[in-house]
C-alpha cells in the first residue's frame, strides 16, 4: 500500500511537471514557499490580466552576443553567447517573449513611424507586437499605467521632466530603455514676427490637446520668459488658422514627417522663427539648425535657421526595478538591441542612425535609471569598447610625445569614430 501511494504520488508529480499552467514558467532550481516546493512562477499585470501568454509566438532567435561582463549590483544578469530569446535573464532558459504594445504621440509623426519600425524589427524575430497612438505626456502615460494599454513608449524627456516635480518616483516606474535622437522644435509665423519675444500675448497653436508638442512648447516659452496665449488643435487646422490670420504662430515638434508643413508657405508670407541658443535652454534642449532644403517655403535659399531640439527616449512603462514586468520587458529590450542594426537599413527612419544606445538620459533635475536588462546589455559592450579606447589612446599618446596629436585630441577623434557604431560591435 505504501509503495502504491509513493508510485501514485510520483506519477502525479510527473504529470503536473509535464505541462505548465497558462502564463507560468517552470523554476530551474528548487524554490520553497510556506514550507512547500513551488514548481511554477509567472507574471501578471493590470485588471485585463495581461501576462506571458500561452498564445505567444515561439521563442525568438537573435544573433549571439559576447559573454557578459560581471553585472553591476541590482542589474539583471544576461546569459552567455548563444542564448536564445534575446538573452534570457538570470537562468539557463527563458520564457517566450511576451506580446507587447508600444505607444507614440499621434501628433509626432516621426515617433509614430519609429514605433511601427520597433514592432517590425521584433516581428522579424517572431515576437508579436503592435504600435498604438495616444498621448505620451505625463497624464497620458499615467492613464496607460492604469489601463495596461502599452508596454513601451517613445516620449519627449522634457515633458516627462515635468512629472518628476509632482511625482518623484516617476523615473523608477518609467525607466529608460534607450535615448533616441532629439527632435527639432519649429515655430512657424508670419514674417513680421522677428523673434519669439514678438509673440508675447499672441495666439500660438501648441498642437493637439494633451499632446507632447504642447508641453514642449509650454516649457520652451516659459524658459525664455515669453508668455503667449496657447490654443490646441491638430497641425492641419492650426496651419489653416495661421493662414487665415486667426493664429499668430504654430509650434511643430518632429516635423520631419509632418507633410502638412511641406506644402505650407508657398505664398511667401510665412517663415520659421529663429530660436537662438541661450543658457536657459542648456539643461533641457540641444541646439539645432534647419536648412532651406528642409523648408524651402519657409527659409530663404542657401540659408539656415537656428532652433532647438527636444530630447527623445524609448521607455518601459510601469517597470520598476526587480519586478516581474521589468524582467519581461527587459527580454524584449535585449532582443531589440541585439538586432538593432536592422533599423539602419534603407527605408527606415533616419533617426535610428543618430542614436547612441550607451548614452544616458538628459533629464533636468532627475536621475533617470535605465531598465536593468538594457543597462546590462550596454555594460557588456562597454567592456570591449573600453579596451579599444585604451589601445587607441596609448597609440595617440605615443604619437603626441613626438609632437603629434594630444591625448585629449585622441578622445575626441575616438568619439567621432565610434559615434555611428553606437557600441554595437
Amino acid at each position: 500500500m505504501c509503495a502504491f501511494a509513493i508510485a501514485w504520488t510520483l506519477a502525479t508529480f510527473a504529470a503536473c511537471a509535464a505541462v505548465a499552467a497558462p502564463a507560468m514558467i517552470r523554476y530551474d532550481h528548487p524554490v520553497y514557499k510556506n514550507g512547500k516546493r513551488v514548481l511554477w512562477h509567472g507574471a501578471w499585470r493590470g485588471s485585463a490580466g495581461r501576462s506571458y501568454s500561452h498564445n505567444a509566438p515561439a521563442r525568438a532567435t537573435v544573433p549571439e552576443a559576447p559573454a557578459a561582463a560581471a553585472a553591476a549590483a541590482g542589474a539583471v544578469a544576461a546569459t552567455a553567447a548563444g542564448s536564445a530569446a534575446a538573452g534570457a535573464i538570470g537562468g539557463e532558459t527563458s520564457a517566450p517573449l511576451k506580446p507587447f504594445a508600444i505607444l507614440a504621440d499621434p501628433g509626432d509623426l516621426s515617433a509614430s513611424r519609429m514605433a511601427r519600425e520597433f514592432v517590425e524589427v521584433l516581428g522579424d524575430q517572431g515576437v508579436q507586437g503592435r504600435a498604438i497612438v495616444g498621448s505620451t505626456a505625463p497624464t497620458g502615460i499615467a492613464r496607460v499605467m492604469r489601463t495596461d494599454m502599452a508596454d513601451f513608449a517613445i516620449v519627449t524627456l522634457d515633458s516627462l521632466a515635468v512629472s518628476v516635480k509632482y511625482q518623484p518616483d516617476w523615473p523608477k516606474r518609467v525607466p529608460l530603455v534607450a535615448p533616441l535622437a532629439p527632435e527639432t522644435i519649429e515655430v512657424v509665423a508670419s514674417k513680421d514676427v522677428k523673434s519669439l519675444a514678438d509673440l508675447a500675448g499672441k495666439s500660438v497653436s501648441f498642437g493637439d490637446p494633451d499632446g507632447t508638442t504642447g508641453i514642449s512648447a509650454k516649457l520652451l516659452f516659459s524658459r525664455l520668459g515669453v508668455t503667449v496665449a496657447p490654443t490646441y488643435e491638430p497641425l492641419a487646422d492650426a496651419l489653416a488658422a495661421l493662414a487665415g490670420g486667426k493664429r499668430d504662430a504654430v509650434v511643430v515638434l518632429g516635423a520631419r514627417e509632418a507633410h502638412a508643413l511641406d506644402g505650407f508657405g508657398g505664398d511667401g508670407r510665412f517663415h520659421l522663427v529663429a530660436i537662438p541658443w541661450s543658457p536657459p535652454l542648456e539643461s533641457v534642449y540641444a541646439p539645432a539648425r534647419i536648412a532651406a532644403s528642409d523648408r524651402p517655403n519657409l527659409i530663404r535659399a542657401n540659408d539656415t535657421v537656428e532652433t532647438v531640439a527636444a530630447p527623445m527616449a524609448l521607455v518601459a512603462i510601469d517597470a520598476p526595478a526587480g519586478s516581474p514586468r521589468a524582467d519581461a520587458l527587459g527580454r524584449l529590450a535585449r532582443a531589440f538591441f541585439d538586432t538593432y542594426e536592422s533599423t539602419l537599413t534603407a527605408g527606415r527612419d533616419e533617426h535610428w542612425g543618430e542614436i547612441n544606445l550607451a548614452a544616458d538620459a538628459a533629464v533636468p533635475n532627475a536621475d533617470w535609471p535605465r531598465l536593468a536588462a538594457a543597462q546590462g546589455w550596454v555594460d557588456e559592450r562597454k567592456a570591449s569598447a573600453n579596451a579599444s579606447l585604451d589601445a587607441f589612446r596609448a597609440t595617440a599618446k605615443a604619437a603626441g610625445a613626438g609632437g603629434g596629436p594630444k591625448a585629449e585630441d585622441s578622445d575626441r577623434l575616438y568619439d567621432s569614430l565610434t559615434r555611428w557604431r553606437s557600441l554595437l560591435q
